[in-house]
């Protein structure tokens, strides 16, 4: 029976001296995530504030048409068009602001997770 508690001692202690080990490689395999993570954040960021000078753009040229919509059946259809657009480009950079804002939540919640697991004081 000794020969089995030994056998037992031996493979608690080696599973407790990996334990760290496999914890810290964890959270080092947490810490690259979180990293590329952040970068997708900026990346769409950046993207997304692009997109808001294009809607400005956008925005402007409508009004700049608009105001020739009486003028005859084209400038009213190219007012339309560009209005068109302009309503399509907000729609995209709301679509944009919210997938952006979830995913900052989302990293938020990733950093807290891995700060309370992996952070030592």
């Amino acid at each position: 029976m000794k020969p089995m508690i030994s056998s037992l001692s031996a493979l608690a202690a080696v599973f407790v001296i990996a334990m760290p080990s496999a914890s810290a490689l964890t959270c080092a395999q947490q810490a690259a995530d979180l990293q590329n993570r952040q970068i997708e954040v900026q990346e769409i960021a950046e993207a997304r504030l692009a997109l808001v000078d294009e809607v400005e753009a956008a925005g402007d040229a409508w009004e700049d048409v608009e105001v020739h919509r009486l003028a005859s059946k084209s400038h009213a259809q190219v007012a339309d068009e560009a209005k068109v657009k302009y309503d399509a480009l907000k729609a995209d950079l709301f679509q944009k602001e919210t997938d952006l804002q979830s995913m900052v939540v989302s990293l938020n919640d990733e950093v807290a997770a891995y700060n309370s697991k992996c952070v030592k004081d």
